[in-house]
């Protein structure tokens, strides 16, 4: 055999590898694809059907309930997860009781998660996922990237109450925090949990006031208690009520859908002040 002919056929058997190895890399691909959009499918249809013994079972949901009060209801429900999970923000859109799910999660686990928790919820037919399973390059997970975050509209407008009710400046975080989580201790677990899960993370942080084990906050029932339970520093003490009430005004106007609720099961005092509070 010739040199010129011994090298085409090694030319023709290395292209031919090569081929080979690209097809491999392509099919791994295209599999992986291909069991992730089955898996989607899956869980998709599988909300569905949970959707037909919860009706089939007689438990039907409220049919007025539009979707779009729906998704608050999502919302609500995966704030807390969101957190305990350590992801961003979900996207939730409702369509005739179908709920689509949105946004970025690290494993298959955190969106069976998410998922599941989902597919509880009265008035959930069925789940479809377009979670995106595992971050892009650059991207970190909220408890990663705090410092980098801006800072969120609902708390960029409490801290502006608290120095328009009169906390010093540079001390305008300590005055939210002694006052978000003095008042968060006053609602009932279930309902501290809602409230804050409808505020965005960097507020929803200063109303867990870190303290000793056994430790926290009292429950009261007369306002001066309360003012005095908050115990902001000496040199606030006499804008202390404005800068409580300020706050609190500012708080309310970013948890409208959960302000009734709130007032609820406060005490009567604490529940006017909350009813009637107006930011500086």
């Amino acid at each position: 055999m010739s040199r010129n002919r011994v090298f085409g056929v090694l030319a023709v058997a290395a292209a031919a590898v090569g081929v080979a190895a690209l097809e491999t890399v392509a099919g791994r691909r295209f599999s992986r694809r291909l069991a992730h959009a089955v898996t989607r499918t899956t869980r998709y249809q599988s909300g569905r059907l949970e959707g037909f013994r919860y009706r089939l079972a007689g438990r039907h949901p409220d049919p007025t309930v539009e979707d779009r009060v729906l998704a608050d209801r999502v919302r609500s429900v995966l704030g807390p997860v969101e957190h305990d999970l350590d992801i961003p923000r979900v996207h939730v859109m409702a369509e005739g009781h179908d709920v689509l799910l949105h946004g970025d999660v690290v494993s298959d686990k955190q969106e069976a998660t998410l998922v599941e928790a989902v597919r509880r919820i009265p008035g959930v037919h069925g789940v479809e996922s377009h979670l995106h399973v595992g971050l892009f390059p650059g991207d970190t997970q909220p408890s990663e990237g705090e410092e980098h975050q801006a800072v969120s509209r609902a708390l960029t407008a409490v801290l502006a109450a608290a120095h328009g009710g009169g906390a010093l400046p540079g001390s305008e975080r300590s005055a939210v925090r002694a006052v978000l989580s003095t008042f968060t201790a006053q609602l009932p677990r279930g309902e501290r949990r809602h409230f804050l899960s409808h505020l965005p993370e960097d507020l929803r942080a200063l109303g867990v006031e870190p303290r000793p084990r056994g430790a926290g906050h009292p429950h009261v029932r007369r306002l001066e208690d309360f003012v005095s339970a908050v115990g902001l520093p000496p040199a606030e003490r006499e804008q202390q009520e404005d800068i409580i009430e300020s706050v609190l005004g500012a708080l309310r106007e970013f948890v409208p859908e959960e302000a009734l609720d709130v007032a609820a099961v406060l005490a009567p005092e604490l529940r006017q002040l909350w009813k009637t509070a107006i930011p500086h």
